[in-house]
């Protein structure tokens, strides 16, 4: 009892002895509270904080909130890393299936996704066809029906620096781009699915721009 009237009167004394100090920063009482303050700041704080009421209170808040964020970062650390059910699903571990089965059935999966069932299906036979008219001759060379195309595109005096080649229907659909693979002075372009008998253009670009243009008829086989 004597000790607790001795520290009052101790408080008293501090109070009217110095002189009134700028409330310590926020940044101060988390360090405080954290017990990461040092010398001669702590001291400094430690008095001010015994004559002063609201800071006293400040203190509590922030003790409050420096318990707060500890018991939110130990809930972190323990928490177990929840992976998205997408990942799980393409992981594919819960399928009773061996994995090099699963492998393959993967590849098979994504064969059709790729090709597409409504797609014509690649014929066994190329055949290769030399393109150097001019679209202004309709005529042009002749590819038949039902085979692969190994489209060989004269490219001489052409720069064809991430060129394309695009195949086009007569009404000026595009049926397909492709990159444009160089070999010696000409374009190969390679259409598995074949085309339908009629009128084609084949289109060398680049930036986005028609740079030669060769016609390609189709006709059906055996006429």
């Amino acid at each position: 009892m004597m000790n607790k009237k001795l520290k009052q009167i101790q408080i008293e004394e501090l109070r009217m002895a110095e002189p009134r100090k700028a409330h310590p920063e926020e940044e101060k009482l988390e360090l405080y509270a954290l017990g990461r303050l040092d010398e001669p700041e702590l001291g400094e704080v430690e008095e001010h904080i015994l004559i002063c009421a609201p800071c006293q209170e400040r203190l509590d808040e922030a003790t409050e909130y420096v318990a707060l964020m500890r018991e939110a970062t130990r809930n972190v650390a323990v928490a177990p890393v929840v992976e998205p059910a997408w990942r799980r699903l393409f992981r594919l571990e819960w399928l009773p299936m061996p994995a090099p089965a699963l492998a393959g059935a993967f590849v098979v999966l994504m064969a059709v996704l790729v090709w597409q069932p409504w797609r014509a299906a690649a014929p066994s036979e190329w055949q290769q066809v030399e393109l150097a008219t001019m679209r202004g001759d309709m005529a042009g060379p002749v590819a038949m029906e039902g085979f692969g195309l190994d489209l060989r595109l004269d490219a001489r005096g052409l720069a064809l620096a991430g060129a394309t080649a695009q195949i086009v229907a007569a009404d000026g659909a595009v049926i397909g781009e492709f990159p444009a693979l160089m070999e010696t002075d000409k374009v190969v372009v390679k259409y598995a699915p074949g085309l339908r008998a009629g009128q084609y253009w084949v289109r060398l670009r680049v930036a986005g721009e028609t740079v030669r243009e060769y016609s390609l008829a189709v006709r059906t086989r055996g006429v």
